[in-house]
């Protein structure tokens, strides 16, 4: 179908969509934006499961665009056409991921300022270099647990459990619980009856974090969101803690892994990380630009009928930004790498609003994981070929299921300096 022929079609009068999720999940899908760019121009039309149709932004003005302007489109699914005539299956698997939901990351306006203040100030409060130095003793006693074998996944062994254990210290939970806090975030991306089950479960740990600190408080972002004026009840207070756990540590699995990914696959990129022409701050953020971690956001909804990349969207139509196509749109992206070192024109960290607030600890955890095993881990090389590297299955997040690698080691030293 040519452009101008599905200029005004009903999402739900288009054949032949694609799945979000094998998008995702696709050995290459910057062919797949192409080729949807080249049949629909920046909004084309694809599917969230079988059956529940969506649009997907591939242009970058247009992904800012619906990123910023919440008065016409909201980040709350009580807009969404399939949650106001309650039309979703029971079995859909995207309703645990787009239920309505009263935190920061569901809500628009003035509840959301009031939600997020809480998000952005226990953040801001958290000390660089306290966080810094436990980041360090976290990956330095994960990476001797695997000296001795001089073998291991990077992707379940280190990428996994460096942010579980992080974000398990910034939370003041016990060991046990942080553990049970990312198989739940799992099973919530999963979708389904398991993303039903482990919501309610989730919500039972928490609500025990909480009395916990009520009780005895810590210097831990639990104590500081208990503490905050502007949440109003511990109900908003266990929202934010799901919302802040559950982004930050499937953002930073996929981060680090997606970095450690590119290492040992793109040997370009590797060069330019070993001989020092890319610091890792710079090379973090090539890797967020190229292989964001979140190559897909929760859709926005449409308030009304309007014209989006000269597509027609209707009131009620999800439209989800994709992140991925827009930082690689050439609109905007520079044919040499080198003249995109230090930009930050990509939309990775999020636009307006509901722009990511973890944007400076984030890219910290991350620098001091890849830095600490690039020190004690060398000759890194993968077991298996790397084109049998498999991605994970969500429609929202991209990385590498498993990373089998074999190196020789180093004795720790010379660590991550945390005044950095």
């Amino acid at each position: 179908m040519t452009l101008a022929s599905g200029l005004h079609l009903r999402l739900e009068d288009i054949s032949g969509r694609m799945q979000l999720a094998d998008i995702t999940a696709a050995p290459d899908p910057q062919a797949l934006y192409e080729q949807l760019r080249d049949e629909w121009g920046p909004v084309a039309p694809m599917d969230l499961e079988p059956g529940i149709p969506a649009w997907i932004v591939l242009g970058y003005d247009e992904a800012s665009n619906v990123m910023r302007n919440e008065l016409l489109f909201s980040r709350d699914s009580r807009n969404w056409r399939y949650v106001r005539e309650s039309s979703l299956p029971a079995s859909s698997g995207v309703s645990a991921a787009l239920s309505p939901r009263e935190n920061a990351y569901y809500l628009d306006g003035m509840q959301q300022r009031r939600l997020r203040a809480p998000l952005d100030d226990a953040l801001a409060a958290v000390d660089q270099k306290r966080l810094a130095r436990t980041v360090a003793t976290t990956c330095e006693a994960i990476i001797d647990r695997l000296m001795s074998r001089e073998e291991a996944d990077l992707v379940s062994e280190y990428a996994v459990a460096v942010p579980v254990l992080v974000m398990t210290e910034l939370f003041g939970m016990s060991p046990s619980d942080g553990d049970t806090m990312h198989e739940l975030s799992q099973a919530l991306h999963a979708g389904g009856e398991k993303a039903r089950v482990a919501a309610v479960e989730q919500a039972e740990l928490v609500a025990e974090l909480v009395a916990t600190r009520r009780a005895a408080p810590g210097e831990d972002l639990t104590t500081s969101l208990v503490n905050h004026p502007s949440h109003a009840n511990d109900a908003e207070v266990m929202a934010s803690i799901g919302v802040m756990f559950n982004l930050g540590h499937d953002a930073e699995i996929a981060w680090i892994a997606s970095t450690l990914h590119m290492i040992l696959t793109d040997p370009a990129f590797a060069a330019r990380v070993h001989r020092g022409r890319l610091d890792l701050y710079e090379s973090l953020d090539e890797v967020s630009r190229r292989n964001p971690p979140a190559p897909h956001v929760l859709p926005r909804f449409a308030r009304q009928d309007c014209e989006l990349g000269g597509r027609r969207i209707a009131f009620g139509d999800a439209v989800v930004p994709a992140i991925a196509a827009a930082n690689a749109d050439r609109a905007v992206r520079s044919d040499d790498p080198w003249e995109e070192l230090g930009s930050r024109f990509h939309l990775t960290w999020g636009a307006g609003t509901h722009a990511c607030p973890a944007h400076r600890i984030g890219p910290l955890i991350g620098r001091i994981a890849v830095d600490t095993l690039l020190r004690r881990m060398h000759d890194m090389e993968l077991i298996v070929p790397a084109d049998s590297v498999s991605m994970s299955v969500s429609p929202w997040s991209r990385y590498p299921r498993s990373l089998p690698v074999r190196f020789t080691s180093r004795p720790a030293g010379g660590g991550f300096r945390s005044e950095q």
